[in-house]
C-alpha cells in the first residue's frame, strides 16, 4: 500500500538530514577585513576576499581550509561527523578576545617571541619560563622548556611546594631546552621561575591533559582553552593557520 506524507514534513526531513550532514567552520585567521576571526561560517555561505587577503577556516572535524583571494564562493560542505562542542569552545575562545586578526597575537607585548619561535606542536605544549602563566602538557616526561630566545643567561626555576630548584643556563639564539629533571611536573604544580636580569619572578602553573592521539587538532585547541591555557591554545592555532592549504 501507498503511504503518502505531507509535503511540508518531506521537506522538513530531507532538510534535516542535509543539516546533520552539513559542518561548520570558525574562522582562525583572516587578513580580510570584512571576514573577522573567530566568526562561525555556515556551511554554503558565499565567502568575498579579496586580492592578496588570506582566510582559514576549521571544521568541527579538524579540518582545515585556507582559502586565497581572490575568491568567491562557498567553503567546501563537510559529512557533519565533527566535534561541535570543540567548535564552540574555539569560537568562545576567540570571541573573548578583542578581535585581533591573528590567532597567536594574545597578550601581544609579552608573547611575541613565542609567535616568532613556534613552528610545531612541540613548541606549543612547553613551559614557558618567560612569561609564566598556565601551560598545559600532555606528557611530563618529555616536557620541555622555552624561553625567549634574544635574552641568554641563567635562571632559576623553584618548585613551591618543596625546596627542590634547578639552575639553567640559556645559550644564545636557542628556544627549547629539556626540562630540569630533578623537578617533578604533576597536575597542578606551580613553579617560579627567576631570571637575574627581571624583577619580577614568573609563575608557571601545569595542566596535565589526556594524551588522546584520536583527538583532531580542533580538540586539543578546545582542551587547551577549557584548561586555562588560552595563550597556548591561541599559538596552536596559529600553528595550524600557518601549515593549513
Amino acid at each position: 500500500m501507498l503511504r503518502h506524507w505531507p509535503v511540508l514534513t518531506i521537506l522538513l526531513l530531507l532538510g534535516g538530514g542535509l543539516a546533520a550532514r552539513a559542518e561548520d567552520y570558525v574562522v582562525v585567521e583572516s587578513s580580510a577585513a570584512e571576514i573577522k576571526t573567530g566568526s562561525m561560517i555556515a556551511t554554503g555561505t558565499t565567502l568575498t576576499i579579496p586580492d592578496k587577503a588570506r582566510v582559514v577556516l576549521m571544521s568541527g572535524s579538524g579540518k582545515t581550509v585556507a582559502l586565497n583571494g581572490p575568491f568567491k564562493g562557498a567553503p567546501p560542505a563537510g559529512d557533519g561527523s565533527g566535534d561541535s562542542s570543540a567548535l564552540r569552545a574555539v569560537v568562545a575562545m576567540l570571541g573573548s578576545d578583542d578581535q585581533r586578526q591573528t590567532p597567536g597575537a594574545v597578550r601581544a607585548a609579552d608573547v611575541a617571541w613565542r609567535n616568532d619561535v613556534v613552528k610545531t606542536f612541540k613548541d606549543v605544549v612547553a613551559v614557558d619560563a618567560t612569561d609564566g602563566g598556565d601551560v598545559c602538557l600532555y606528557d611530563p616526561a618529555a616536557a620541555q622548556v622555552t624561553h625567549n630566545p634574544a635574552k641568554p643567561g641563567t635562571m632559576i626555576i623553584h618548585a613551591t611546594d618543596g625546596d627542590v630548584a634547578a639552575t639553567l643556563t640559556w645559550p644564545a639564539a636557542t628556544a627549547l631546552m629539556p626540562w630540569p629533571k630533578q623537578l617533578k611536573i604533576e597536575d597542578g604544580t606551580t613553579f617560579l621561575i627567576e631570571q637575574p636580569d627581571q624583577s619580577e619572578a614568573a609563575l608557571a602553573t601545569i595542566h596535565l591533559l589526556s594524551a588522546d592521539k584520536a583527538k583532531s587538532d580542533i580538540e586539543r585547541v578546545a582542551q587547551m582553552a577549557e584548561a586555562g591555557c588560552k595563550d597556548q591554545a591561541h599559538l596552536l592555532l596559529a600553528v595550524i593557520a600557518k601549515t593549513a592549504k
